[in-house]
């Protein structure tokens, strides 16, 4: 069987098909380069447009205003912020601003925005200290024990100071084994309430003894009342009934030390010695 003649493709290599490739090629070139061509422009335009912008005089701050600020003054928060009257607004990076305010240890919040066509807006809330700690060094905590900060020596904050703690007692983040700093943010809120029996500007100190417990320390005498642990929302109840039954008349509160340690039975210790008065608060109540 003789084999077929194999015949050549005269149209795959003619010129006009090699022409018609070539005008192709170039043709998607040409696209190309005017799609790039296009998207640099739009690029200059938008480059131009934002310089133009953040250089205009007429988004110039002309008002900043600062809320939420109690501690810290206006000028310190500006300051941190790093804005000031006359920065363009559009050229003001608000996540940085937010940033940088954070970073101070006073504010625990921050929002900041603009408004067309002259105005930032910053909003603080800040920490609020309760007690100082002594650790290493004295430092500020606030209503959710979190240390602030280190006390400055300058500082003139009267607040009531903690010891007794260590820096492994300041962890709250393990919330199935309660601390006693709990305990001391709950003697902490009772003295913060309206019509308090020891407001928090008369109680002095909060000493914490991992075996008896909580000693408050305050009023104009020095007071020493031993709370233990638990319950002290109603051993501040008790103190107020023995407060009132020892001041009657308005008379000095010559009391060295209240036990309140077991809500049962609660012993008064007056200054210079056991008196009548004490054998009476050493009977069960």
């Amino acid at each position: 069987m003789a084999g077929k003649r194999v015949r050549k493709n005269l149209y795959k290599n003619s010129p006009a098909r090699r022409k018609g490739l070539i005008i192709r090629r170039v043709v998607l070139c040409v696209k190309m380069s005017l799609v790039f061509s296009g998207m640099v422009g739009t690029s200059l335009v938008f480059i131009l447009a934002h310089d133009a912008l953040t250089q205009s005089s007429c988004f110039s701050a002309q008002t900043i205003i600062v809320e939420g600020n109690h501690r810290l003054s206006k000028e310190a928060i500006l300051k941190q912020a790093d804005v000031k009257p006359g920065d363009n607004i559009l050229d003001v990076n608000l996540k940085n601003v937010r940033y940088r305010l954070l970073a101070n240890p006073w504010i625990a919040a921050a929002d900041v925005g603009r408004e067309i066509p002259d105005t930032i807006h910053i909003r603080v809330t800040e920490r609020v200290p309760i007690a100082k700690v002594k650790l290493d060094r004295f430092y500020y905590i606030d209503e959710t024990g979190q240390i602030v900060k280190h006390v400055e020596p300058s500082d003139q904050a009267t607040l009531p100071v903690v010891t007794g703690l260590e820096l492994s007692d300041m962890d709250l983040s393990d919330t199935a084994h309660p601390t006693v700093l709990q305990d001391i943010l709950e003697v902490l809120r009772l003295s913060r309430l309206h019509g308090s029996i020891l407001p928090l500007h008369m109680l002095d100190r909060i000493h914490v003894d991992p075996q008896i417990g909580l000693t408050l320390f305050g009023f104009d005498n020095g007071l020493a009342i031993k709370l233990g642990f638990g319950d002290y929302d109603s051993k501040f109840n008790r103190l107020r009934d023995a407060v009132a039954y020892l001041k009657q008349g308005e008379q000095p509160l010559n009391v060295e030390c209240i036990y309140l340690n077991d809500l049962n039975r609660m012993v008064v210790r007056p200054s210079g010695g056991i008196s009548a008065l004490g054998a009476y608060y050493r009977k069960e109540v």
